[in-house]
């Protein structure tokens, strides 16, 4: 009786936490599903890391969760990089806000040590942006980046664009 009454309780903790989370980090998990599906596949990417959800995070902050989204390594190269995953439903005044401050200066900090990439889906939706652009960090100086300067950072959105990722990362 204990065992079915715990197993009742986590089920309506789960199903509170999946109601209660913010829309935003809905739009988050979805748009990263689609990162791991679409641009680093599972036969083409060992996940190393990826940061812990809303729930885990409410409850007790994990501290690695200040790192980017994932943290792959190529079946290809075996190198390792970083990959921060935005979504944003599109352009304001011809540019996306990707970050704050402080995360621009962590993210630069990280990338030293391990290349870090920003990866941004612009319009549409989340499991399906109209717009995908591949950036490096080293590449990116402020927190808000301009249509014109992602363009030259766009990947497929439609497929795995292995072949021009290996190139990239």
């Amino acid at each position: 009786w204990e065992t079915e009454v715990s197993v009742i309780v986590r089920a309506l903790k789960a199903a509170w936490d999946e109601i209660s989370k913010p829309p935003s980090f809905v739009k988050g998990d979805e748009f990263e599903g689609f990162i791991r599906k679409n641009l680093f596949p599972v036969d083409h990417y060992d996940l190393v890391h990826k940061t812990h959800d809303f729930a885990s995070n409410r409850s007790d902050y994990v501290e690695t969760s200040k790192e980017p989204d994932f943290k792959f390594r190529s079946r290809k190269s075996g190198k390792e990089f970083f990959v921060e995953a935005k979504y944003r439903s599109g352009f304001y005044k011809r540019a996306v806000e990707w970050c704050k401050p402080y995360q621009l200066k962590r993210y630069k900090a990280i990338d030293k040590e391990t290349p870090v990439y920003v990866a941004i889906g612009v319009g549409n939706n989340p499991s399906s942006p109209e717009q995908m652009f591949l950036i490096p960090m080293r590449n990116i100086k402020y927190t808000r980046l301009f249509e014109s300067f992602l363009r030259q950072f766009q990947v497929q959105a439609d497929m795995p664009g292995v072949s021009k990722l290996d190139t990239i990362v």
